[in-house]
């Protein structure tokens, strides 16, 4: 599992609003929500989006990013909708499933990626055999070590993210959203 030529140093950080056009990447979770919430980095990662649509940066991503997108906008919803504490809202979830079915905003935004001009790549038993090599040698949960198994067999070591935990990662290049002066951030 190598990268793609010259790609062997340690992985790198570098502004999401200076992707030079024609750049191919595969987009984290994380870029999704930003565009779909309100926070400090919502007006970057929208740009980025705009740039993306517009077939000035390639994009792809995978199915199981976009459930993870799902998941994390069903919670959000549900904790703005209900006023749920965000460390309970998966129980409370869970044990009251007529929540669940109230819930519609999740469903309008992960609809509207169809529009994005972004691939999304199926995910096969060979990632998640080579995911759970990247879990064995950099620590990564799952989900992160399935999106640079994908990666790999794409050719790509390109991220658009702001998940710090990639940095592990010998020799990818991130591309992270950076808030605007005076805003602060939280990554995810």
């Amino acid at each position: 599992m190598r990268w793609p030529k010259g790609r062997n140093t340690l992985s790198s950080a570098n502004d999401l609003a200076s992707v030079p056009p024609g750049q191919h990447l595969f987009i984290d979770a994380n870029i999704f929500i930003y565009h779909f919430t309100q926070s400090p980095l919502t007006a970057v990662c929208t740009a980025f989006w705009q740039r993306v649509e517009a077939g000035e940066i390639l994009g792809s991503t995978s199915v199981v990013t976009l459930t993870e997108v799902a998941h994390r906008l069903m919670l959000l919803e549900a904790i703005r909708t209900f006023g749920l504490a965000p460390r309970t809202a998966v129980k409370h979830l869970k044990e009251h499933p007529p929540v669940v079915t109230q819930l519609t905003q999740y469903r309008i935004a992960t609809a509207a990626i169809a529009a994005f001009n972004v691939t999304v790549v199926p995910v096969t038993p060979e990632h998640l055999s080579i995911a759970q090599q990247h879990c064995a040698q950099h620590g990564l949960l799952t989900n992160d070590a399935l999106m640079i198994a994908v990666m790999h067999t794409l050719g790509l070591a390109d991220v658009a993210s702001n998940d710090p935990d990639l940095r592990r990662i010998p020799g990818l290049t991130i591309w992270q959203p950076q808030p605007q002066r005076g805003s602060i951030t939280h990554t995810s």
